[in-house]
């Protein structure tokens, strides 16, 4: 299944959902609104546990990462480095949320799921259990969402006796672009 971005003529629209999620992830060198890359990166939690020798940092409790128009919330988040290199976040929540702003004319992605998982390597982001998206009125929702960054493609899965929802609104509703 083709990411809801894309118009079912499958010309692309300008909604690079998800892509918004991964400049969330701290270390990563990206960011959503030209500014946000240049703001300190904030994150609260209750406790913070950082492993240096193995690269794992563990945080929990109403964990809160920041950065300029990027937010993501969970209840448990664990950064994966190699060398000071970002390899893998993983999120946890009932729900993990995220909101991002990916330019200033573009609408904003908010998204949420019980784990969110974001693999560099692979170029994938992986949200489980009551994954859902909404950017500019469309809705993506699904027991599990993976996105290909490389080949900006959604798969989506419903589970045993669920389905897949997406509501992508008309043309002719006056949105950003």
């Amino acid at each position: 299944m083709k990411c809801p971005i894309h118009r079912p003529t499958g010309h692309p629209r300008a909604y690079p959902l998800l892509k918004g999620l991964l400049l969330l992830t701290l270390p990563l060198g990206v960011s959503a609104l030209p500014e946000d890359r240049s703001q300190p990166i904030q994150l609260e939690a209750d406790s913070a546990q950082l492993e240096q020798t193995t690269g794992v940092s563990t945080y929990i409790g109403d964990v809160v990462i920041t950065q300029g128009s990027m937010r993501l919330g969970a209840d448990r988040v664990v950064i994966y480095t190699d060398q000071g290199r970002f390899i893998r976040l993983e999120a946890e929540g009932r729900p993990a949320t995220f909101r991002v702003q990916p330019n200033a004319d573009k609408a904003v992605i908010q998204g949420r799921g019980r784990n969110v998982e974001y693999n560099v390597d692979q170029a994938r982001v992986i949200i489980t259990q009551d994954a859902h998206i909404t950017q500019a009125g469309d809705e993506f929702s699904g027991q599990r969402i993976e996105y290909d960054l490389d080949r900006d493609q959604v798969k989506a899965g419903a589970g045993p006796g669920g389905r897949v929802q997406v509501i992508l609104q008309p043309e002719t509703v006056n949105r950003p672009q």
